[in-house]
C-alpha cells in the first residue's frame, strides 16, 4: 500500500504550473502519482513507501513554486 501525502502549493495559476509540479513531483524517487490543483493550492502525491517531506518541497521550489 502506498503512503499519501499532501502539500500546500503556492504561485500556481493555471494548468500548465499544475502539470510542471506533477513534473517536478515525478521525478522524485519513490513517487508512483502526482496531482496538482491550482485552484486549491496544493498538490498530492502517492508513493510507493516513505518519501522524505522535504524533498518533495525542495522538488516544487525548484520548479518555481514554493511548498509546505
Amino acid at each position: 500500500m502506498g503512503e499519501k501525502i499532501e502539500l500546500k502549493v503556492s504561485g500556481m495559476s493555471c494548468g500548465h504550473c499544475e502539470m510542471a509540479v506533477k513534473k517536478a513531483l515525478l521525478a522524485v524517487a519513490g513517487v508512483k502519482d502526482a496531482q496538482a490543483d491550482h485552484q486549491a493550492g496544493r498538490a498530492e502525491v502517492e508513493a510507493e513507501g516513505p518519501v522524505d517531506r522535504r524533498l518533495l518541497i525542495e522538488a516544487i521550489k525548484k520548479a518555481g513554486y514554493e511548498a509546505s
